[in-house]
């Protein structure tokens, strides 16, 4: 691992060695700023002016500022520039409800804090009487106007710290403090996502987040595969999360890469297009979505399933030369598949190749590869992408490890395994199958919470990460399930949910499934549809349902449909497709793992009604309080 610096080092060293390369690009017609892009010297003159405005308001050396806003641009800039203030950022999704927002402001005592738009200022608004520590509110809209003494729009806040940062003796001050950030200090505080309870702070420090950013450029150079100022990310996630923040923002600032932004998260596959990645981040589920969508398209029409079906076969044959003793892929995008074929596969992946092309298009041009994260993706689901030619490196990671720290090798990826230890990280089971983890990354503590903290390390200073796991005879890791997830039945049985679930996540019907059996001597379910196909499926089938009844939400950027009628789950064709899924599924499962009973549901589990949280995990406790009287029947 190389000398490590702190985060603002790592951000000045790329300004320096790459002042007119690109460094961000978004759409100025969303974005009336710069004209839709910054090079990396307009960056740091913009970071600099956000911090020097931070510091004329009186943002002391190690104060606290939070972030709330949707991942965009200014988001990048404002995190930077609080880090080169000397400040420590705090993360807040901006889907949170004024009690979880007010819970965060008032344990991390924020000073000062950045809001996406005017919605979120209201939202600030109404509970700023509780925030007692909150003197300053930025809103990161280039059209806003604030009142300039306790409100700021951006532009002006922008104008202010550009303002007073001409003084030589200003700059002076700022160039001292930015220079005297450790190691040690403090960078940031992510708060867990809570699914059983309010979320802890867990506090990142520059010498945790350089760590890892090592270990990260490390795993690329061991296997050749190198990022650098040619490379560009597509930034959609949520910001406010580890996992784009910290191994796609801060990788492409620390090895000078493009950042682009899609312009919200239902367009990805339009600004994939647009801006040609060379890498993204992404999660299971918009792999699981995209397979689901190429399914339905081919099923209009039996000549193209029939065709379709027929190179995915062949795609699968050729899959096996690219497969190792201990049945692990060479993904590396340098590995020449079609050299190590045999002439007649070779001729029919030629052709079933050109079928793949089309696929892979929908990433861009210049695509390699992406990483998937924040919960475990189907085997099947994964060689299926392998066999189309798209590198899908499955990892593992927490907000307390600060990204991956287990990662599978590009050159010997293992479909059901979360990888090997990697980015700096070492790995160890616990006697009770408990992941444990050290070195790089791993988190200071949790804020304001020393009895947490103390637990949540063994005695010998690894971290305990609460997921159960098996190591492989080859070093891989499976994961098996949450420590707290695991369903303990009457019958003396442990089941993994997500055993279970995965085997949903490519189903064109079951949108969500939540496992219950805890002291129970069965398993249950309850299941949401996937509405939107079934109203798909309605029309074309001419079946008829209350169209009144729909209910309809805003996520991510699309209307979808969260509630329907009881007539819609009560549609025989509707009961008959999930009916089937669930027993194919059961085919899979031990006797004591199969779900013997379920309740379809009429409403989606969403944030707006507390059952998920941002990163899109159920909250058990909140789910199960809801349901009590529907579980309680699949029992009797």
């Amino acid at each position: 691992m190389g000398e490590l610096k702190t985060m603002v080092q790592y951000f000045y060293n790329t300004c320096s060695n790459f002042p007119q390369r690109p460094a961000q690009r978004f759409n100025k017609e969303l974005f009336d700023d710069n004209n839709g892009m910054f090079t990396y010297a307009e960056l740091k003159e913009r970071v600099e002016d956000i911090a020097c405005a931070l510091m004329k308001i009186g943002f002391p050396y190690k104060g606290r500022a939070a972030i709330m806003a949707p991942t965009n641009y200014m988001w990048t800039q404002v995190d930077i520039a609080i880090a080169c203030a000397g400040g420590v950022s705090i993360t807040i999704y901006p889907t949170l409800s004024d009690s979880e927002v007010t819970y965060i402001m008032k344990d991390s005592k924020c000073t000062v804090m950045f809001v996406g738009n005017k919605e979120e200022l209201d939202q600030v608004n109404r509970i700023w009487k509780q925030l007692k520590n909150l003197k300053t509110v930025i809103v990161m809209d280039i059209a806003f106007k604030g009142d300039n003494k306790k409100v700021y729009g951006i532009k002006d806040f922008i104008a202010m710290g550009r303002e007073w940062r001409k003084s030589p003796a200003n700059y002076k001050k700022y160039n001292k403090r930015k220079d005297s950030i450790t190691l040690d200090d403090w960078f940031t505080i992510l708060y867990t996502s809570g699914t059983t309870g309010l979320g802890k702070g867990v506090i990142i420090t520059h010498w945790t987040a350089s760590s890892r950013l090592e270990g990260t450029v490390n795993y690329f150079q061991k296997y050749d595969f190198d990022v650098n100022e040619n490379d560009v990310t597509l930034c959609y996630l949520p910001l406010s999360h580890v996992f784009d923040r910290g191994s796609c923002q801060w990788l492409a600032l620390t090895k000078g890469s493009l950042i682009c932004y899609a312009d919200k998260p239902a367009t990805l596959i339009e600004d994939m297009q647009k801006y040609n990645p060379t890498w993204i981040n992404c999660v299971p589920r918009l792999y699981e979505k995209i397979y689901i969508t190429m399914q339905q398209a081919m099923a209009e029409s039996s000549l193209k399933k029939k065709l379709f079906d027929w190179a995915v076969s062949v795609g699968m044959q050729a899959l096996e030369y690219r497969k190792d003793s201990n049945g692990c892929y060479n993904m590396h995008p340098k590995f020449d598949l079609k050299s190590r074929l045999p002439l007649g596969l070779k001729i029919k992946y030629a052709i079933a190749d050109k079928l793949f092309a089309k696929v892979r298009g929908l990433f861009g041009n210049r695509f390699h590869h992406s990483f998937s994260a924040s919960a475990a993706i189907s085997p099947d689901l994964l060689k299926f992408y392998y066999a189309l030619g798209i590198a899908v490196v499955e990892g593992y990671g927490s907000t307390e490890s600060f990204n991956a720290a287990v990662l599978n090798p590009i050159t010997a990826c293992k479909p059901g395994c979360m990888g090997k230890e990697a980015n700096g990280s070492k790995c160890r089971v616990a006697a009770d199958g408990e992941l444990e983890l050290s070195g790089a990354g791993i988190f200071k503590g949790y804020l304001n919470k020393p009895k947490e903290t103390k637990e949540a390390f063994t005695k010998d200073g690894w971290f305990k990460t609460g997921d159960v796991v098996e190591l492989t005879p080859d070093g891989y890791i499976k994961f098996i399930e949450r420590k707290k997830g695991i369903i303990c039945t009457s019958i003396g049985k442990n089941v993994a949910p997500a055993k279970l679930e995965n085997l949903f996540s490519t189903s064109s019907w079951v949108e969500q499934i939540f496992l219950v059996g805890d002291e129970k001597p069965f398993i249950t379910a309850l299941i949401v549809p996937n509405f939107a196909n079934f109203m798909a499926l309605f029309k074309r089938e001419g079946i008829v349902y209350d169209e009144s009844k729909l209910v309809y939400e805003n996520i991510g950027g699309m209307q979808i449909c969260t509630k329907v009628g009881d007539d819609f789950i009560n549609n025989k064709r509707l009961q008959e497709l999930i009916d089937n899924d669930v027993k194919e599924a059961n085919k899979k499962l031990e006797k004591f793992e199969e779900i013997k009973r379920y309740t379809i549901l009429n409403q989606r589990f969403t944030e707006s009604n507390g059952m998920i949280t941002p990163t899109q995990k159920a909250k058990r406790r909140v789910i199960i309080h809801v349901y009590k009287d529907v579980i309680e029947k699949m029992y009797e």
